[in-house]
């Protein structure tokens, strides 16, 4: 059966809608919905759907796309990871205040996105071990490095690097950050410095950092799947 993990925290509304994410027992693409949700001690349903269970539902036409992940909203539901991501980010403040800083968030996860889908896509098509390997290697050595110079030097134009990558206060953009690297090493079973070194990237380093030890984050950290 599919695995349904519920997350129990008491609600800072009097009335909070029912949220259903829906996705393969993976991190992928509903990784990040789940770091916002956990973040902010928002309560959602975790359904985590076995290949079948997914086929059977597939079937039923629910996936408006006939893609996972999906989020029922009151039993709304809403499709592809971005909107999702978009729409928590939004009930949950994760947004930045102005239209500019938006619009550089905005920019920056278009970036973030652009960075894996490519790879991701050859990736999973390609069947040969070894030209797999090859693609890893390519990917490490010679697309990640300059989307790291070009995210670093964004992240230096505001206040130097050293807060959060838009406006003053956390946003759904520094949560996709440190889920693009940590997740990347996890899937590649490569250490997350091998993808972000420090010596070429030291504030996103921090950055990172950062993220991960904010207090409900780390906790959701410490006992994920």
């Amino acid at each position: 059966l599919a695995r349904v993990l519920h997350t129990h925290f008491y609600s800072r509304r009097a009335r909070m809608p029912s949220y259903k994410l829906t996705y393969f027992d993976v991190r992928g693409r509903a990784e990040l919905a789940r770091i916002l949700f956990h973040y902010t001690n928002t309560p959602f349903e975790d359904i985590r759907l076995k290949r079948e269970e997914w086929q059977q539902l597939k079937a039923t036409g629910k996936a408006p796309f006939g893609l996972l992940p999906i989020l029922e909203v009151d039993g709304t539901v809403i499709s592809t990871s971005v909107a999702i991501v978009t729409y928590i980010a939004e009930v949950t403040g994760l947004t930045s205040d102005t239209p500019l800083e938006r619009a550089r968030g905005n920019m920056m996860m278009d970036g973030l996105h652009d960075v894996v889908d490519a790879f991701i896509s050859k990736y999973f098509i390609e069947k040969d071990e070894e030209k797999k390997a090859e693609l890893v290697t390519n990917f490490i050595d010679k697309v990640v490095p300059p989307w790291v110079e070009k995210f670093e030097a964004l992240f230096k134009q505001n206040g130097g690097g050293d807060g959060w990558f838009v406006g003053s206060k956390v946003t759904c953009v520094d949560f996709a950050i440190f889920n693009l690297f940590d997740s990347l090493s996890s899937f590649l079973q490569k250490d997350i410095n091998l993808l972000l070194p420090k010596d070429k990237a030291p504030k996103l380093v921090a950055l990172v950092e950062r993220v991960k030890a904010l207090p409900t984050l780390a906790a959701y950290l410490e006992k994920r799947p």
